[in-house]
Formats: C-alpha cells, structure tokens, sequence
C-alpha cells in the first residue's frame, strides 16, 4: 500500500501542473485577443481599415464564437469598400447575436452600397423599428427610399431623424433632397392638371425669384395676376421680384395694389413704407410703417425706417426713439448697426455729446465683430440677393 500511494502522489502533482498550465496558456490567450481587438479598434479610429481588418481576423481565428468579432470585422470590411465579405461577416454577427445593437443599421447600409434596395429597406425599416431613436438608422431609410423613388416616405422618414439629431448636415442634405422631389411631382401634377393655371404661373415666377431671374419671375407674377386678380399675396410677390430688379416704381405700384386687396397684410405696409423713405418720400412712408407695426409689433426693423423718416421729417426726437427701438436684439444685424450710426449723427447735432459717444461707442463695437466674423467669404455669399427692404451699406468709417 506504502507503494502506491508513493506512485499516486507524483502524478497527482503532474494533473495539477498540466490543469494549471492549460489554465495560464488559456489567460494568456484571452489576454492576446482582447489586445489584438482593441488595437484592431485604434486602427479604426485612426482610419486604417486595412490594418483593422488583419486585427479582427486574427481576433476571430482566437475567439472563432465571438459576434463583436465578426460585427467589427464586418465595420472594417465596409470601409476597406470589401462589401461582399463585409456582408458576410455582419450576417455571421447577426447569427450568433441576432439582437446586437447597430446590425441591422450596417446591413442596411451595405445592402444599400451593394444595390440591393430592397434588402436594404427591410434591414433598416427592422433598424428604426428596434432603435426608434436612432438617426442614422432614419436618415439610411430615407436615403434607401429616395433609391426607390419612394420621395413622400423617404421625407417622412428623414424628418423624424431631423427632429432627433437636427443639426447633422448629411441628414439636412437629404431631406432637402426629399423635399425638392416632393415638390417636383406635386408641380408636376398641376402642369399637367392645368397648365395655364395661375397657380402655375405663380410657381413659375416663384422657381424664377429663387434663381434671381428677376424679369422672368415678373412674367410669370403678372400672368398670375391676370388670372387671380384679386388673390392675396400675388402683388407683394410681383412687388418683391420688381424691386430685386430695381424698378422701383412697379415695385411700389405692386405694394399699394396688394394692400388694396389684403389691407391687413402687415408686411405689405413694411415693405411699401420702407420702399418709399428709402426714396425720399417719408410723408407717406412713415403712415405705412406706423400701420405695420400697429398690425404686427413683431416687424422691429420697421422702427429703422420710422426712425429714417421723422428723421427726414425734422421729427428728430421721434427719430432717436425709433432708432433705439430698432437697436433691438431681434432686429436684423445691419439695421442695428445703422441704427447706432443715425443716433451717433443726431445727437451729435443736438450737442448731446454722452448719447453721440455712447451711439458711435456701440457701432464701433457691433461693426467690428460683424467684420470679423464675414472675414469667412462664405458667411457673405449666403446673404440673399433678394432681401428685402435692401440691406443698408454699412459704413467703413465714423459719422463725418
């Protein structure tokens, strides 16, 4: 008996040794896969999908059951643009955890690269349905749709992830995209309804305006006109169209017309009041922007062409209260700035030299930082060359 146990004990250690050897050679290997995973995650990072793509593959030949693996092999594969193989790795992630969050987002997107739409929409309607506050998940959608040439859907659907991440440029892209389309068959449908229709020649001159074809919108404006004589809001487009091509004149006869048949349109009054000041006729201009700020008080801007006028007026006191009144923050930027400038001249003229310093104080101020700021040449290009009333030119220097 002595005999045996002293052959037992020996390989009773030699179980122990082999056991714990296994136990080290399997930390040590899940200790290699978890670094060649995260290093495969820097290469990502980094933009080096082709590294990445070798990481994740060696992953997998360690941890083979491993759906992270295969998901961010897959990631990988669809930015080295390898989609068939992406495909397969994402659908082999899918199959060992079909519920992992983001799959069907990336099969839906390289469905979509692959074009195979319908594939694509399935994934995806499967992805806004799972992660319902998911953006890119919307915005894949109504990318797939507007492939489809679904443009109602694929608005529907790109609104919703407008409204969850509102400021993503490549969702605003899009949408505009399905809104333009939307709009397109919607014309479309009228030409074909009624092709001479006012409401096609108001579209018409619309299109026009909005591609700064000035003459051609006041063909198209003046056609509506002629079949909808009396229709609100026709003349104050005409109206808008004959100042961008500064004939001033049809441009104020269009204001006063449409006043006529809709004497509650606030706006109409700003835009002929402010027309004729800037025109040098202030007693019937200052009348028509007293009106529209009695109609609507929100239209600030108006106080500058009051101010404009009682100042032309000899109304000088009346004239600092608008200007001041015009210096409200919800104003637009130049009438502001010029507001400061009007009230640096008239009280320098009345010898009240603390409210001159403190006006001229302001627009150095204002003026300084909008110049720095339109330094970028695009901030300039996007003002509208149809605003209107015209902005005012700012001034390089101080009030001579």
């Amino acid at each position: 008996m002595a005999v045996l146990r002293l052959r037992a004990r020996p390989l009773t250690i030699t179980l122990i040794l082999v056991l714990g050897c296994r136990l080290i050679l399997a930390q040590g290997q899940a200790n290699d896969a978890k670094s060649i995973f995260e290093h495969g995650n820097t290469a990502m990072r980094r933009g080096n999908a082709t590294e990445a793509v070798e990481d994740f593959q060696q992953f997998l030949r360690l941890e083979p059951n491993s759906a992270e693996g295969y998901f961010n092999l897959g990631l990988a594969l669809e930015s080295a643009n390898q989609l068939d193989t992406a495909l397969t790795a994402l659908h082999k992630a899918a199959s060992l955890q079909p519920g992992m969050r983001g799959l069907h987002l990336f099969l839906g997107i390289v469905d979509y690269k692959l074009n195979r739409f319908s594939d694509a929409h399935n994934e995806l309607d499967r992805a806004t349905r799972t992660e319902p506050k998911s953006s890119a998940a919307w915005m894949w959608l109504g990318v797939v749709e507007l492939a489809q040439d679904q443009a109602e859907s694929a608005a529907a659907a790109l609104d919703k992830a407008a409204a969850l991440d509102p400021n993503n440029l490549d969702v605003l892209y899009h949408r505009g995209r399905a809104h333009l389309l939307v709009s397109k068959q919607s014309y479309s449908a009228m030409f074909k309804l009624s092709p001479d229709s006012w409401r096609v020649h108001e579209v018409l001159g619309q299109a026009d305006a909005e591609a700064f074809r000035a003459d051609d919108a006041i063909s198209e404006f003046r056609l509506a006109i002629r079949g909808a004589p009396h229709e609100p809001g026709l003349n104050e487009e005409l109206g808008d169209a004959c100042w961008t091509a500064d004939k001033l004149q049809e441009a104020d006869d269009a204001y006063a017309q449409e006043i006529k048949n809709d004497p509650l349109n606030a706006v109409a009054h700003y835009k002929l009041g402010s027309l004729r000041v800037t025109r040098d006729d202030a007693a019937s201009g200052v009348p028509l922007l007293e009106r529209a700020l009695s109609l609507d008080p929100a239209i600030t801007d108006a106080h500058y062409y009051l101010g404009k006028g009682y100042a032309a007026l000899g109304k000088r006191d009346v004239a600092i209260e608008h200007f001041r009144l015009a210096t409200n923050p919800q104003g637009s930027e130049e009438l502001r700035i010029m507001s400061w400038y009007q009230l640096a001249i008239l009280n320098r003229n009345l010898h009240r030299s603390q409210e001159a310093a403190e006006a001229l104080a302001a627009f150095r101020q204002m003026k300084i930082a909008r110049d720095q700021r339109q330094a970028s040449k695009f901030q300039e290009q996007g003002r509208r060359r149809d605003q209107l009333p015209r902005p005012e030119a700012i001034p390089t220097a101080d009030p001579p």
